[in-house]
């Protein structure tokens, strides 16, 4: 293709690569460059090259989860992106899943857990998917697995190769998925048969423990009315939630409180990224000087 030879891409600014973005999304040129995708390997890379580039930016968000954004290609962008971590010395996979999840939306994932062969080969970029999903695309997903023929207990049998912090940071990380799972075990759809004596003790004291932040969550709604504050600036808010979640939070492992901040910003008892950052920054300090201030 001509353009692909053009100066553009070595001369454009970021505001002329992301309204480029835009115009293939909004003026329907996605199709005809997935076709053409097909058929070149090297205008992929150099695409994936401008658009991991400018991750962050709206537009590319928005391109990333258009409908006409096919999920092998998707899948081949988080590939892409992973490679460009390992590059940097960056190796830690669960790390950089994390991180893209947060760029697909639920129905993207879902999309991309409908790849089931390629899926069953990566089950940690399967258990960050799966974390992403909404309780409506989680009932899609059920469906998807019951016409492959496979049950609940092949969600489960993902956990078994994942060591016991990489499962309760995935877990910390989505409320969604850590309330099914529990749901199963209470209602025995899973048992110590299925998914081994070792790794069910494992997988249930992990959910005994963020059932105690649940129900902390639960508390800190009962108590605060969240849905004024969260319409509020923040010096208008009540500080006592904070300092509550604060002296909830040394009395945990350090490491630990990153994952238990997410599970409780997900519960949607921290509002906002600036309550996020006066958490993290205060424990920081707490670190340093032994008190919050």
């Amino acid at each position: 293709m001509r353009w692909k030879k053009s100066d553009f891409w070595m001369n454009a600014s970021p505001i002329e690569m992301i309204n480029f973005f835009r115009q293939i999304h909004e003026e329907c040129f996605l199709k005809d460059w997935v076709e053409a995708f097909h058929k070149d390997d090297s205008l992929i890379d150099l695409v994936f090259e401008y658009l991991w580039l400018y991750r962050s930016e709206s537009e590319t968000r928005i391109l990333l989860n258009h409908s006409d954004f096919p999920p092998w290609l998707l899948l081949r962008f988080i590939y892409f992106g992973y490679g460009k971590q390992i590059l940097q010395g960056h190796f830690d996979s669960n790390v950089y899943f994390a991180q893209v999840k947060n760029l697909i939306d639920s129905e993207q994932s879902l999309r991309i857990l409908s790849l089931a062969e390629e899926m069953d080969k990566d089950p940690t970029l399967k258990i960050h998917l799966l974390a992403n999903l909404d309780a409506q695309t989680w009932e899609s997903y059920f469906d998807i697995l019951e016409q492959n023929e496979k049950t609940i207990h092949a969600l489960v049998g993902i956990f078994v190769n994942l060591k016991e912090q990489e499962i309760r940071t995935i877990l910390l990380n989505s409320p969604t998925l850590y309330i099914y799972l529990r749901l199963m075990l209470v209602s025995r759809k899973i048992t110590d048969d299925e998914v081994g004596d070792e790794k069910a003790k494992i997988l249930k004291d992990i959910l005994e423990g963020i059932r105690e932040w649940e129900l902390f969550a639960t508390n800190l709604k009962d108590k605060f009315d969240l849905l004024t504050e969260r319409k509020q600036i923040p010096k208008e808010r009540d500080s006592k939630r904070i300092s509550l979640i604060l002296y909830e939070l040394i009395k945990v492992g350090e490491e630990d409180r990153a994952g238990i901040i997410s599970y409780l910003k997900g519960s949607h008892v921290i509002l906002d990224e600036w309550e996020e950052g006066i958490i993290r920054s205060t424990l920081v300090n707490y670190k340093q000087f032994g008190t919050f201030i």
